[in-house]
């Protein structure tokens, strides 16, 4: 099934001002290679998980901590919507209150993961 073209049409989104700090070498080195989503929208739209939704074959889990301040929940919203439309088997977890590693639940996330795998490995 095709993905949904609205997908496509979509602008990148830009760098969250929370997710790495402005300076930052890796951002930098990123960003002097590529240029920010607003220059060079097609080298991130070619890079983000959501144009190429329609290649998704398996199952897919995300989990994403309530309180990220690396990648926005937002993101991980709009990339399980995204896969729900595209006709993908796609399970959003979130965990409240954590971060990006997910601190303190970090093993129960692994735990989701591990039973996620087992109903899903061939």
């Amino acid at each position: 099934m095709p993905v949904d073209l609205r997908v496509h049409d979509q602008p990148p989104l830009p760098r969250c001002e929370g997710q790495r700090p402005e300076g930052d070498p890796l951002v930098t080195e990123i960003e002097e290679k590529h240029g920010t989503p607003e220059e060079n929208p097609a080298f991130w739209r070619g890079v983000s998980p959501l144009t190429h939704a329609d290649r998704v074959s398996d199952p897919l889990l995300i989990q994403h901590g309530t309180a990220d301040d690396t990648c926005p929940l937002a993101w991980s919203r709009e990339a399980a919507a995204a896969f729900q439309e595209a006709g993908k088997d796609v399970v959003l977890r979130t965990v409240s209150g954590e971060g990006h590693t997910f601190g303190l639940k970090w093993a129960a996330s692994m735990d989701v993961t591990e039973a996620f795998l087992a109903r899903h490995l061939r």
